[in-house]
């Protein structure tokens, strides 16, 4: 059985994703910026925004003050739940094993290995490494 351990290159550091997590990830979504979550990222700053507002114009129209306390409350879970997501998107590497038993042959593992390149979890270059590894341990 070989193992090998297939890198995307672009890893976070978990450290850093955390702290801006905590310090700026509420309403502003810095931790996903870092990330490359943009987008999730903006809809929260716009959610920030937007409760905000309602928020302190419902002293003025009571409803809006009910609106912007649930949007306020919504962003605070999606910032908690988003801390699984900060762990998920910082580790980026991926381990697979490939069966080099007398019932499997070269052309299987190097056939798995194409499969992991076509569904986008490997890059060409990875796939070449690791077909010339497949190829050398024969």
């Amino acid at each position: 059985m070989s193992e090998y351990n297939l890198s995307s290159g672009h890893q976070k550091n978990v450290f850093v994703a955390i702290l801006l997590w905590f310090f700026l990830g509420y309403g502003f979504g810095a931790h996903n910026y870092y990330l490359g979550r943009f987008s999730i990222g903006i809809a929260q700053l716009i959610f920030l925004i937007v409760g905000f507002l309602t928020f302190i114009l419902g002293f003025v129209e009571p409803i809006l003050f009910g609106i912007g306390v649930i949007i306020i409350i919504v962003l605070g879970v999606w910032w908690l739940v988003d801390l699984i997501y900060v762990f998920k998107y910082t580790n980026t590497s991926n381990i697979i094993t490939l069966n080099s038993s007398s019932n499997n042959s070269k052309l299987d593992e190097l056939e798995k290995l194409h499969n992991l390149l076509e569904k986008g979890v490997i890059t060409k270059p990875e796939f070449e490494s690791k077909k010339q590894k497949i190829m050398e341990n024969y």
